[in-house]
């Protein structure tokens, strides 16, 4: 045990404790308690294995982590925080702390944990992911607990034996969402502002029509962000994800929306260009959280190729701007962006304005020589959806696409479809195109359809169904059933009558036809050929079955169908089969 590296570590644990936002309260008194802490905060304390938190970028495992720290000091216990973008070494070689630092400040010390926020920032490189992966060897074995938070994607590469895995999925609809509206409607809209009635009742009616797409909705990043930008309103009820990330960067960057005695007046410039230098310059360096001092040097060189005549000073002026503006953090002579995929917006937003045709080439040949490096891959991704607007930049996006496809890798291609479902027009629906795709990377795509915005989702979803007749059955057509309506709550498979049972494509479809009417307003225009494609599966050979389970679903979901007057003809169909 270390004393001098103890106080050193807490002094910067204390520090992101304080980063971490969860609401202008001091006391917490805005933070939603998240389903899964009391077992996590139960299996810590008893320290009987690594704890491994897998979730999807703004899900809240920072701000969960804030939570379970105060908690385990309540108890009496020595939590200590660790950001994973600590370990990663700058330009000149050196490191915030070191692995070894932290085991001789932890070790012996009673009642000491360790909570490892980000562990996928270093999960990028075969050694970095060996650094992780000792250091949580080496605690265990000297019975210190540990927390540690990644992404799906990266946590694949940690061993299965490391330690419990927990999945912190979005706010769930019974109980968080419901206190997450509360809080933040308390937090952020004024006493005399026009507001529902009931504001949890006005955004879930939102939700359920497709006003709100899932993820603004049940993501604890998003959901806030979204009240943040509305405040001193009631936020307006229709938006998407781009949509969110382009309003933040119009109302805090572009200019400052924001209002108050508190707001200088000279924050009302636009830096737009130097958000997009320095988050290039992060990109550059491989790390979204460098020094000031670094990134600054490196966003002056970033700013000086685009003949931007913007020198440290300056560069200097705009991160205390956009500090205050909330945009960026800035701690202990580091800076970061507020979250780690504005980062990735960021990046893309400034790649996007030096043009496509210099830029795409540059950074596909990266991604496809280097298909793990996802810190580079969701910088990629993020730049195709945002050209791919562009109806000049959609050539090179459409080839950079094809590229990626043809690497026939599949973290190369998942980046392609997520283009791909944000832009359908960038390439043809045809057999050929599917040849590389994995069943799983196809389902992203078609997930992706109702996220992306369900007015055009019929649309999109029409247009499969007419050509879903080129893709094999058991990639396509049960995946696209049973995404017909995204929120799926059934959780039972469905029971047929007869001994038979049902194929797995089977009780996707059942599921998908139960929850048909869920998406009456998304799913208009749609509906016909679904059910087309419904009767082409049951009308093949190796399906006859299909029939059969049309009569395992309620009558009474049929005909409520029935009396939508948009739904009427394909409805009077359906319960026509059922009748039979």
């Amino acid at each position: 045990m270390d004393p001098v590296h103890w106080d050193r570590l807490a002094r910067l644990s204390q520090h992101l404790l304080d980063d971490i936002e969860v609401g202008s309260g001091d006391d917490g008194t805005w933070y939603v308690s998240r389903d899964i802490e009391s077992a996590l905060l139960r299996r810590t304390v008893q320290g009987s294995e690594p704890q491994i938190v897998v979730g999807e970028a703004g899900h809240g495992k920072s701000t969960l982590l804030w939570s379970l720290h105060r908690a385990l000091q309540e108890q009496g216990l020595h939590p200590l925080l660790v950001s994973a973008t600590w370990l990663h070494p700058g330009d000149d070689g050196i490191r915030t702390a070191s692995t070894a630092e932290i085991v001789s400040a932890i070790t012996g010390r009673p009642g000491a944990i360790l909570l490892l926020d980000t562990a996928d920032l270093m999960l990028h490189s075969r050694s970095a992911r060996h650094d992780i992966i000792d250091l949580v060897t080496v605690l265990t074995r000297t019975a210190i607990p540990v927390v540690l938070t990644t992404r799906p994607i990266e946590g694949q590469s940690l061993p299965a034996n490391l330690g419990h895995r927990i999945t912190l999925g979005p706010f769930s609809s019974n109980s968080e969402l419901p206190a997450a509206i509360e809080a933040l409607t308390v937090e952020f809209i004024a006493d005399d502002s026009v507001m529902p009635t009931n504001p949890v009742s006005a955004i879930q009616s939102a939700l359920a029509r497709g006003a709100l797409v899932d993820d603004v909705c049940t993501s604890p990043l998003l959901l806030r962000l979204l009240f943040s930008l509305s405040a001193p309103h009631f936020p307006q009820l229709e938006l998407d994800v781009t949509g969110l990330y382009n309003l933040f960067w119009s109302r805090r960057i572009v200019s400052d929306h924001r209002s108050g005695p508190e707001v200088p007046a000279e924050d009302s410039d636009d830096l737009s260009a130097s958000a997009g230098f320095l988050a290039i310059a992060m990109l550059a360096l491989g790390t979204p959280e460098p020094p000031v001092d670094v990134v600054v040097r490196r966003a002056a060189q970033v700013a000086a190729s685009a003949d931007h005549a913007y020198d440290d000073v300056v560069l200097r002026r705009h991160v205390r701007a956009l500090t205050r503006r909330g945009v960026l953090v800035t701690t202990d002579n580091r800076a970061r962006f507020l979250h780690q995929t504005f980062f990735e917006f960021a990046a893309a937003k400034g790649l996007a304005n030096r043009g496509a045709e210099d830029e795409l080439p540059r950074l596909i040949a990266r991604v496809a020589q280097t298909p793990d490096d996802l810190f580079v891959g969701a910088v990629v991704e993020q730049i195709l959806i945002i050209l791919g607007a562009d109806p000049l930049a959609r050539p090179a996006v459409r080839a950079s696409c094809q590229t990626l496809i043809r690497t026939g890798l599949p973290y190369p291609i998942s980046i392609a479809m997520t283009a791909w479902a944000h832009h359908p027009v960038l390439l043809e629906l045809t057999t050929d195109m599917f040849a590389a795709v994995a069943d799983n990377q196809l389902r992203q795509f078609l997930e992706n359809l109702p996220i992306l915005g369900t007015r055009q989702f019929a649309e999109r979803a029409r247009d499969f169904g007419h050509r879903l007749d080129i893709v094999p059955r058991g990639i396509g057509t049960g995946t696209f059933h049973e995404l017909l309506s995204p929120h799926d709550n059934s959780t039972h498979p469905p029971n047929a009558r007869g001994p038979d049972e049902l194929t797995a494509y089977q009780q996707r479809l059942v599921r998908a036809l139960r929850r048909v009417e869920e998406r009456r307003g998304d799913l208009e225009r749609a509906t016909d050929q679904a059910y087309r494609a419904i009767r082409r599966a049951a009308n093949s050979k190796d399906d006859d079955r299909l029939g059969r389970t049309l009569f395992s679903i309620s009558r009474s979901a049929f005909y409520r169908l029935k009396a939508g007057s948009s739904w009427s003809a394909p409805a009077r169909k359906l319960c026509a089969d059922i009748d039979a």
